[in-house]
């Protein structure tokens, strides 16, 4: 068993800034996602080429479907690929020096391999080098991101904090139902590479 368990955790781990080209492989991990909770998409309803829609806030993906204001405009979006499979993102919007975490998540097979703490440094690094102070988000109490926000310095609040006074309006989103999460960030001393990295794991 113990055999097993090494054989699993073998591999690369390659995180990178989302650019038009990864448009695919998002999808790839987004109708992963929708599997995992039970909706399974037929051929003709998965994105397969950037489709810009004008949709509205109550469209669950509008977001995706405007990724370039909502994300690529400060925040930033990227996505993990493990021995190049595309298996997890992690996206967050700029509310004007201050950034909603909006999504993070990593397919159930590849969990517990750290993917989703080098997507969430890879974020918080940009959005520092950037001179966003606080970033925020939303998660469910028993939701397993949970405990990978506090290990990075994230902390539970009461309410969403100051410059996050109109995140419902922008996000779309309310947290009925979810807990707050924030951490301060404090500018690097020097400017922090966050476009690419790539991580060979031992054999």
């Amino acid at each position: 068993m113990q055999m097993a368990d090494e054989r699993e955790t073998q591999g690369s781990l390659a995180v990178k800034a989302f650019a038009w080209e990864h448009w695919a492989a998002l999808w790839q991990i987004r109708n992963a996602q929708l599997t995992e909770g039970g909706i399974v998409l037929s051929p003709e309803d998965m994105e397969t080429p950037p489709v810009l829609r004008n949709v509205g806030r109550e469209d669950y993906e509008w977001d995706f479907h405007q990724i370039e204001s909502v994300y690529l405009s400060g925040g930033g979006f990227w996505l993990a690929w493990w021995d190049d499979v595309p298996v997890g993102y992690v996206g967050a919007q700029d509310l004007g020096g201050v950034a909603e975490l909006r999504h993070m998540f990593v397919r159930a097979a590849y969990r517990r391999r750290g993917i989703g703490t080098r997507l969430v440094q890879a974020l918080l690094a940009h959005c520092a080098a950037r001179g966003i102070q606080v970033v925020e988000l939303w998660t469910a109490p028993d939701d397993i991101g949970r405990l990978l926000y506090a290990g990075l310095g994230f902390r539970q609040c009461d309410r969403p904090g100051p410059g996050f006074e109109d995140v419902e309006a922008a996000t779309g989103r309310s947290g009925e139902g979810e807990i707050r999460m924030r951490i301060a960030l404090r500018a690097p001393d020097r400017p922090t590479a966050t476009r690419e990295s790539t991580q060979e794991l031992p054999r």
